[in-house]
C-alpha cells in the first residue's frame, strides 16, 4: 500500500509539476486561465508543492511498517457485468440529458439517473473488477471502454487516468497479472492523448482549437498545478480581497455542504462546491455566475493550506499523507475499503476541497455497497438460471 501512495504522489509532483516546470524553462510561461503573471508566486507555489510532496515522500520511506499485498476476495464475474453496465448507463444518460452542456449548467443535478449514478462509479467498480475479482478478465478490453467513456464524456483526462488503475493496482496482488499489460496500454495510449484531448475539448463546445502550439500549451496548462496555485498566493502577498476565499473554505460552511450531500433533502442553505467559486476569487468572474454554471478550478493540498496556515502547510501535507497511510493499514484486511481510499488519494492531494473529496468518497463508498448487496443477487440468479438449464418439463409429470 505503501508503495501505491508514493507512486500516486511521485505521479502528482512529475506530472502536474515537475514537467510543466521543464516546459516553463524551455518554452516560456504562458498562462491559459488569466493573463496575470506574478513570478514570485509561481516560484513559491513551486517551491510550496514541490517540498510538501517530496518530504512526505521521505518520510512514507523511512516509516517502518511493512508491506501490505491484498488479496482479491470476490468469486466469480459479477462485477464484470457491473461494470458494463455502469459505462453503458453513463453514456446514455449524459447523452440524452444533454451532453456537457446540460452538466455544466447544472441541468441533470437531482435527476433520477444522476442518483442512481452514484451507484454506479465506473472507475470504483473498474478497480474492483480488475483487483477484488478473483476470476481475471481482458484487461485491456476493459480499460479501452473506460478511456472511450471518459473522453465522450468530454473529460481530458482519459488516458491519464489509467495511470490512477496502474498505481492502485500496486496495493493488489492482482497487479502482477495486469501490471504489464497496463503499463504496455499506457505506453502506446499515450501517443493518442492529444487526439483524445482535442476530441474532448469540441465535445465541450469549444472549436476554435488551432495550431499545435496551442494544443500543447493548453495541454501542459490544464497538467499543471503551478498557474492555479500562483494566483492565490499573488492575491496573498498582494493584500488583495480573499473574503470569498475564507467565506467559501470557511470549515463550517464546508461541513454544511459537506452533511447535505449525505443526508437527502436540504437542511442548510443550497451552495454549490467552494471549488466551483475559484473564479470569481481570482479571475474576476461574478459569483452568481460561477454559482450558475460548472466552473471548478481546484487548490492542491499544500496551497490550499498555505493560504489557511502559511508555511506550516508544509508539515500539515506530510502529516496529512502519514495519516492517510495509517488508516490504510487499519483496514489492510478490507479490499473494498482500502478501494475506497486510495480512489480518493488523489483527489486529496491534486482536488482540494472537502465537499469534493467527500462526494468522491460517498459515490465510491455507494457502489461498494450496491457491489455487496449485488454479488449474492446475481449469484442466486446465476443458480436459478442453472437449475433451468437442466430442467426436463417431460420428466416433472411422469
Amino acid at each position: 500500500m505503501k508503495k501505491a501512495i508514493i507512486a500516486i504522489i511521485l505521479y502528482v509532483l512529475i506530472l502536474h509539476v515537475l514537467i510543466p516546470c521543464v516546459y516553463y524553462l524551455f518554452i516560456g510561461f504562458t498562462p491559459v486561465y488569466t493573463e496575470l503573471i506574478d513570478y514570485p508566486a509561481l516560484y513559491k507555489s513551486t517551491f510550496l508543492i514541490i517540498s510538501s510532496l517530496v518530504l512526505s515522500i521521505i518520510v512514507l520511506n523511512f516509516s517502518k511498517t511493512k508491506e501490505y499485498i491484498i488479496k482479491p476476495t470476490v468469486e466469480g464475474k459479477p462485477i464484470s457485468f457491473l461494470y458494463y453496465f455502469s459505462i453503458l448507463f453513463k453514456l446514455i444518460t449524459f447523452y440524452i440529458s444533454g451532453g456537457f452542456e446540460t452538466l455544466i449548467s447544472g441541468g441533470s443535478s437531482g435527476s433520477l439517473s444522476n442518483y442512481i449514478s452514484l451507484f454506479l462509479n465506473p472507475f470504483t467498480l473498474l478497480l474492483i473488477l480488475l483487483f477484488v475479482q478473483k476470476e481475471r478478465v481482458s484487461v485491456i478490453r476493459a480499460i479501452v471502454f473506460y478511456v472511450m467513456y471518459v473522453t465522450l464524456s468530454g473529460s481530458r483526462s482519459g488516458i491519464i487516468s489509467i495511470f490512477f488503475v496502474f498505481f492502485i493496482g500496486m496495493a493488489f496482488e492482482g497487479y502482477k497479472y495486469y501490471g504489464g499489460k497496463i503499463k504496455t496500454f499506457l505506453k502506446y495510449g499515450l501517443l493518442l492523448a492529444p487526439a483524445l484531448f482535442i476530441y474532448a475539448t469540441i465535445t465541450r463546445g469549444v472549436a476554435d482549437i488551432i495550431g499545435f502550439d496551442f494544443i500543447i500549451n493548453q495541454i501542459i496548462g490544464r497538467m499543471s498545478t503551478l498557474e492555479t496555485s500562483m494566483l492565490p498566493l499573488y492575491y496573498d502577498s498582494n493584500h488583495l480581497d480573499l473574503d470569498l476565499f475564507y467565506l467559501k473554505y470557511d470549515f463550517w460552511h464546508q461541513l454544511k455542504l459537506c452533511i447535505d450531500t449525505l443526508l437527502p433533502g436540504q437542511i442548510f442553505e443550497f451552495d454549490v462546491m467552494p471549488n466551483n467559486y475559484y473564479r470569481a476569487m481570482f479571475m474576476g468572474y461574478s459569483e452568481s455566475f460561477v454559482f450558475e454554471n460548472y466552473m471548478s478550478v481546484n487548490f492542491t493540498l499544500p496551497i490550499y493550506l498555505y493560504m489557511k496556515y502559511g508555511y506550516s502547510a508544509i508539515l500539515f501535507t506530510v502529516l496529512y499523507v502519514v495519516g492517510f497511510y495509517k488508516i490504510l493499514l487499519i483496514f489492510k484486511q478490507k479490499p473494498f475499503v482500502i478501494i475506497i481510499l486510495l480512489s480518493v488519494f488523489y483527489d486529496l492531494i491534486y482536488f482540494f476541497d472537502w465537499v469534493m473529496i467527500l462526494s468522491q468518497f460517498y459515490s465510491a463508498s455507494l457502489t461498494v455497497i450496491f457491489v455487496k448487496i449485488f454479488i449474492p443477487f446475481y449469484k442466486l440468479i446465476k443458480q436459478i438460471l442453472s437449475k433451468l438449464r437442466y430442467f426436463n418439463p417431460s420428466e416433472s409429470f411422469n
